[in-house]
């Protein structure tokens, strides 16, 4: 009897769909997961009369089969965690990570850190994430499928020093001060080694205006026996003069009036010779409220200063395109590497591949592998995960739905078994 046969293809389907829904359920805590759906599709129908243009045809269904289960993609909600190296993705698109075996897959989990070597992966997976690592200058070359890479980003990462090459001075020249007043301020600059040099600037008062001299002090390479090496009072050449509303007296375009190069060699001829051009333009002359006989006030500083010591890679920070920037102790910022995704036409068509990685298929369609926040592909959230996107109460629906229609299958087959027993009990 056809009617059997259409009530095991329900029981079939149904357990088929019930598989499904258990597995979403099961997944609902899974980060990264996506829940799948079933659906049913009827199966193919014997023709009893082809109909004509009076009659209409009579066909009869030979019972139900599984359509299609589909993969289902939208976006979870995402858990905040606070750690910077966990990130969910904010828009479409993969991870793209691999495995011992070299093969590459792509997932949504974002949860990565460090491994021994110092190479980004995912430690509930096993696996590497790709990327694509800076120069050393930071800067990130071609970001397609044929440069993507390991990101390894080694403990104790150093950053050169850089020598000073330009100071700011700011402040007020006490206008009350006498004939032959001092002032003496200082800045820390660094030569090509990175080695800290003590660098004073001296203001002497004369009648009409201010001389500037300095001195250094390199002070691994003082002699004990001379202690004045190093430390003696250099003149500049260059005098500052101030107008009646205290603002210095200088030509805009000409440095010669407003600033002078310092020029400091190594005596040991390590380093290279450090010319530090110092700018005195945002000096001004002027009475101060707290000055008066014998109480002179200054307050000229140093305003800014280029130039940096060693340092070591201190921490690691990723921004919502997935960059990864290095941040030095020596206050230095670098971008040492960049995140990749991998956006499908067709994301659906993946293949799971278990542990919430997926595979490309022929249904999926070539990944277009690139940077977050471009070609369509979404932009990262540090600091956060995607959870399942599982929907309970969905599910819970469609449980009830399906356990409705297993019924009903199992009572077909069970009414068309009585049939099929009145039948027998004829020949009696």
């Amino acid at each position: 009897m056809r009617s059997l046969f259409s009530g095991v293809s329900g029981i079939r389907s149904h357990q088929i769909r019930m598989d499904v829904i258990g597995n979403n359920i099961a997944n609902v805590n899974t980060t990264g997961y996506k829940s799948s759906r079933t659906t049913f599709t009827d199966v193919f129908s014997q023709t009893m009369s082809p109909g004509s243009t009076l009659t209409n045809p009579q066909q009869i269904g030979l019972g139900v089969g599984v359509g299609s289960i589909d993969l289902l993609m939208d976006q979870g909600s995402f858990q905040m965690t606070g750690r910077m190296l966990d990130l969910a993705i904010s828009g479409d698109g993969f991870f793209v990570v691999q495995g011992a075996n070299q093969e590459v897959l792509y997932t949504r989990v974002g949860a990565f850190d460090w491994n021994a070597d110092g190479i980004l992966y995912i430690p509930s997976l096993g696996m590497k994430v790709l990327g694509w690592m800076a120069d050393a200058d930071g800067n990130i070359g071609r970001t397609d499928r044929a440069n993507l890479g390991e990101i390894r980003i080694v403990a104790g990462d150093v950053s050169l020093p850089i020598a000073s090459t330009s100071a700011t001075f700011k402040g007020n020249l006490d206008a009350s001060a006498a004939d032959g007043y001092e002032y003496i301020t200082a800045m820390t600059a660094y030569d090509s080694l990175g080695r800290p040099i003590n660098v004073a600037l001296r203001f002497t008062k004369t009648a009409d205006d201010w001389t500037v001299e300095y001195q250094h002090d390199y002070s691994d390479y003082v002699d004990p026996a001379d202690p004045s090496q190093g430390k003696e009072w250099t003149s500049t050449g260059l005098t500052l003069t101030f107008n009646t509303d205290g603002t210095l007296d200088f030509d805009p375009t000409d440095p010669a009036t407003y600033s002078t190069q310092l020029e400091i060699n190594d005596p040991a001829g390590a380093a290279e010779p450090l010319k530090i051009t110092v700018d005195f333009s945002k000096i001004t002359q002027a009475y101060d409220a707290n000055s008066g006989p014998g109480k002179n006030v200054s307050t000229v500083e140093i305003h800014t200063i280029d130039g940096r010591p060693m340092g070591t890679l201190a921490s690691v920070s990723v921004n919502e395109y997935g960059v990864i920037t290095g941040r030095y102790t020596n206050g230095a910022t670098k971008v040492l590497a960049q995140i990749a995704l991998a956006y499908f036409n067709n994301a659906a068509g993946l293949m799971k591949e278990g542990a919430s990685t997926y595979a490309e298929s022929p249904a999926s369609g070539v990944p277009q592998i690139g940077t977050p926040g471009s070609g369509g592909r979404g932009t990262l959230t540090p600091g956060n995960l995607e959870g399942s996107n599982v929907d309970l109460a969905q599910q819970f629906t469609d449980m009830i739905l399906t356990q409705r229609g297993y019924q009903a299958s199992a009572k077909l087959v069970s009414t068309a078994d009585d049939m099929l027993q009145e039948i027998i009990n004829l020949k009696r």
